[in-house]
């Protein structure tokens, strides 16, 4: 944790530097010398003189399954659900729920 400190010391400026340039993470600095990942980054960059890219993070996509997908999921021989299963009856009412809200488009 952070103690509160302001002022940067040229010892740690220079640790900070050495140690990123090793490849410590941001975290693993910052708790070395106490001080946030954040502080510890900004430092670095102003001794570079050139401001650090962040690592491009992935982002995880909703992931809707294709109708061929499903289908190929599906054993060779299953037949569809019967008319009046739960599952069929409760996919009709939300589809007509959702029409009535749109006005009956």
């Amino acid at each position: 944790m952070t103690d509160g400190r302001k002022t940067w010391t040229p010892e740690e400026i220079s640790l900070v530097v050495s140690l990123r340039n090793q490849g410590h993470a941001w975290r693993e600095i910052a708790r070395h010398l106490g001080r946030s990942d954040t502080m510890c980054r900004f430092q670095y960059e102003r001794r570079m003189g050139k401001p650090v890219k962040a690592a491009p993070q992935q982002q995880a996509e909703p992931v809707t399954p294709k109708v061929a997908d499903i289908r190929a999921e599906r054993a060779p021989d299953s037949q569809p659900l019967p008319v009046g299963h739960p599952i069929v009856m409760r996919a009709l009412w939300q589809g007509i729920t959702r029409r009535a809200a749109d006005g009956g488009r």
